[in-house]
């Protein structure tokens, strides 16, 4: 069956429609017109009818009212009765005068009497004085007025008694007219209606034969249409058109309903369609791209290159309660008529399989490329500084575990726990940024973000730190897998030197000098540039001895590698910040070896919080007048009663406002708690838990965990820590600890 076919018999029917509503339009139109005058005339027609009776009425209601006062009766009566009558009449003879179309000669006729009818009734009916007066010798005889009104009375009696028959003929005359006027629409409504019937019969006739071959067409279409239907439940791609205002047609295929979960296709837009299951930013390209597939200088092998719904990744529920994630790949192909684009015909593919097989290959070459790096990155380590690493990790991560399982009653405790994970992970993460091992504090990072979660929600419950324990499982074997990888590289770094002296040995001649001189290691440089640049290599070990060296030993090393370890963590946090500084260090060498953890961890938080909130940037820098490059200080001394270390930058400082301001947006004081600090109170704001005056969370900042777990550190020693500062020109932290026992046993 062909368009054109098809076309015209459409518009054959509705020719045909369209002539049958217009001849019943047309006469239900003129039926109504004749109606509406119908009942015109017959209203005029019973008002005619009534008015043929008041002329004859007044008549008898003058002679009784000339009787009454002849007689010296009560009046008053008769005359309100012929007032009435004669208002009556003349509202009425109004009414029919403008209900009357056209011009009346019986209308005229009895206008024009009653007109004269006017001047003889108007004193009679006006007359509201006495008429009568009375007295002791003649009684009651008629006043001057009643005399005057009795008078008019006669006047107005003899006028009627000669005109009211002429005035009730006309009315009579006018109501026989009015009559045969509605006879005669009434006849020219029955023709009417007849003639309207015949019409809508013949044109039934017609409709019905039309719609007799139309019917024989319809099976045909129909037939075509099971067909596509069949098409389209078996086809495994969703398709659908688009019109020009993007809606979805009301044809699709039925693999379209199981990609989406939804039948309910039919006049959504595109939009509508995806707006529950993409970002928000990923819709609003994919509305663009649709919206350029209608431009007629779209190019469309050009728009299948930038198609941002090549693979599109959505999530939905997955029937049980839950989300999952498919991956939808989506092609469109323009529908050209003879006026252009009609259409634009989309096809849906569920590509999921593919997306994960092809997600699990790069995984597993990243994996490649993971261990491999953490291979690289591991040599550059010091064997001993991982390890004191990697002990120190596994006793947090088993506090962490300890933290985990501990019971809860109440949404208070499980907080309580929230905050002990907090502490612990971001003490974990920073040692582990410290040495570079990025594997290990993303992985930290990971599940902080975990913890930041829940500690969002409004109440906790022991689900929700099941998914931490899986992920602290995860976290433990990689830590098991980076101490095996360190293993294997500390015995390959003893084997190959001795390999090598062996070989050398066997190359050269035999030695007469009875000894050898090894130069001695230099000295660590007082400060070096934290700019950003790649990392230096950690300087080769000294020595040969194969076993782990003794505690006191251990203990040593960590104090000697402080230094090292913090010129590293500063030239990575420079160039993750886009920061330059100069790290200065003085006076690490004395540090006991009971405060050596401690002293590491305060260190590596206030140096994150320099680089992230003190340091500005170069172009900030260069704004205030100040250097490019930043200095950072650290000085440890021995005083009288202990030791003492200070951290100083020069940076931005600290503006309390600023502190009381995140403080207030945190929620961890109220609007009126800040009005009343004074500056002392605002800096120690520094040391709350959850305190941050950072936006974003990232890798250094934003936790508001760090200062907290500096603080506790120094009071678990019996420290105290204070902090001064100039906004615009520096901040100095003061750590201030008892002296210490010195060690005889390893360091934990």
């Amino acid at each position: 069956m062909s368009l054109a076919g098809t076309g015209r018999r459409h518009l054959l029917t509705a020719s045909i429609g369209t002539a049958l509503m217009l001849v019943m339009g047309l006469a239900l139109v003129w039926g109504f017109r004749l109606a509406t005058h119908m009942r015109t005339n017959i209203v005029a027609l019973q008002t005619a009818s009534t008015l043929q009776n008041y002329p004859e009425e007044m008549s008898h209601q003058l002679n009784a009212l000339r009787d009454r006062l002849e007689v010296r009766a009560y009046s008053g009566q008769a005359l309100a009765d012929l007032q009435a009558t004669v208002k009556r009449f003349d509202q009425e003879l109004r009414v029919l005068s403008a209900s009357i179309d056209g011009d009346s000669p019986q209308l005229g006729h009895a206008l024009l009497l009653w007109n004269q009818y006017a001047p003889v009734l108007e004193p009679v009916v006006a007359f509201s004085g006495q008429p009568y007066v009375d007295s002791d010798t003649a009684g009651s005889s008629l006043s001057r007025e009643g005399r005057e009104h009795y008078a008019a009375v006669k006047r107005a009696q003899l006028f009627a008694s000669e005109n009211a028959r002429p005035l009730q003929t006309q009315l009579a005359t006018l109501a026989t007219s009015l009559q045969r006027t509605s006879s005669d629409g009434a006849t020219r409504l029955r023709s009417l209606l007849m003639a309207g019937v015949f019409a809508a019969l013949v044109l039934a006739v017609v409709a019905a034969y039309f719609q007799l071959s139309r019917s024989r067409h319809e099976r045909t279409a129909r037939e075509a249409q099971e067909q596509t239907r069949d098409i389209l439940k078996t086809v495994r791609e969703g398709f659908f058109l688009l019109d020009a205002h993007y809606r979805i047609g009301s044809v699709w295929s039925e693999a379209l309903t199981r990609m989406f979960g939804r039948n309910d296709f039919a006049g959504l837009t595109f939009e509508e369609l995806l707006e529950d299951l993409v970002p928000q930013a990923t819709l609003s390209t994919a509305v663009k791209y649709i919206k350029l597939l209608w431009g007629d200088r779209a190019h469309e092998n050009l728009m299948k290159s930038i198609n941002p719904l090549g693979q599109l990744e959505i999530t939905m529920d997955n029937g049980h309660g839950g989300k999952e994630t498919r991956y939808l790949q989506f092609d469109f192909h323009r529908v050209i008529g003879p006026e252009g684009i009609k259409h634009v015909l989309c096809s849906v593919g569920d590509v999921t399989s593919s997306v994960l097989l092809a997600r699990e290959l790069h995984e597993s070459q990243e994996n490649a490329h993971a261990q491999l790096d953490m291979m690289v990155g591991l040599m550059h380590i010091d064997p001993l500084q991982l390890v004191s690493f990697l002990d120190t990790a596994d006793a947090g991560l088993k506090l962490v575990n300890t933290i985990l399982r501990e019971p809860a009653r109440n949404d208070a405790e499980f907080r309580k726990k929230l905050a002990g994970l907090f502490r612990e992970l971001h003490t974990i993460k920073g040692e582990a940024s410290a040495l570079d091992l990025k594997s290990v504090a993303s992985r930290v990072h990971t599940l902080e973000d975990m913890v930041g979660e829940c500690k969002k929600k409004p109440e906790l419950s022991g689900n929700d730190f099941l998914p931490m324990v899986l992920k602290l499982d995860e976290l433990l074997a990689h830590l098991r897998s980076v101490r095996e990888m360190a293993a294997r590289l500390t015995v390959l770094k003893d084997t190959m030197p001795a390999a090598a002296a062996a070989a050398a040995a066997a190359a050269l001649p035999p030695v007469t000098a009875a000894s050898a001189t090894l130069p001695a290691d230099p000295e660590p440089a007082d400060s070096m540039p934290a700019a950003p640049a790649a990392a230096p290599a950690a300087a080769p070990r000294t020595g040969a001895a194969a076993g782990r060296p003794a505690a006191p030993e251990r203990a040593a090393r960590r104090v000697e590698e402080l230094s090292p370890t913090l010129h590293l963590m500063a030239e990575r946090l420079a160039q993750d910040h886009a920061k330059r500084f100069r790290l200065t260090l003085s006076g690490l060498a004395d540090v006991p070896g009971a405060y050596t953890a401690t002293i590491k961890d305060c260190l590596i938080q206030m140096l994150r919080n320099a680089a992230v909130h003190g340091i500005e940037s170069p172009e900030v820098r260069r704004a205030q007048a100040k250097k490019d490059t930043g200095s950072v200080h650290v000085d440890f001394r021995k005083v009288t009663d202990g030791y003492e270390l200070v951290f100083e930058d020069d940076g931005a400082g600290i503006a309390p406002d600023a502190l009381k301001a995140a403080a207030v947006k945190r929620q961890l004081i109220t609007e009126d708690d800040a009005a009343l600090m004074d500056t002392r109170a605002a800096m120690a704001l520094i040391f709350r838990p959850g305190f941050s005056t950072q936006e974003e969370i990232s890798m250094d900042a934003g936790r508001g965990v760090g200062m907290d777990v500096v603080a506790r550190s120094v009071y678990a020693l019996g420290g105290k820590i204070g902090v001064s500062t100039h906004p615009g020109k520096f901040t100095r932290f003061k750590i201030v600890l008892p002296a210490a026992e010195p060690v005889s046993t390893a360091v934990a």
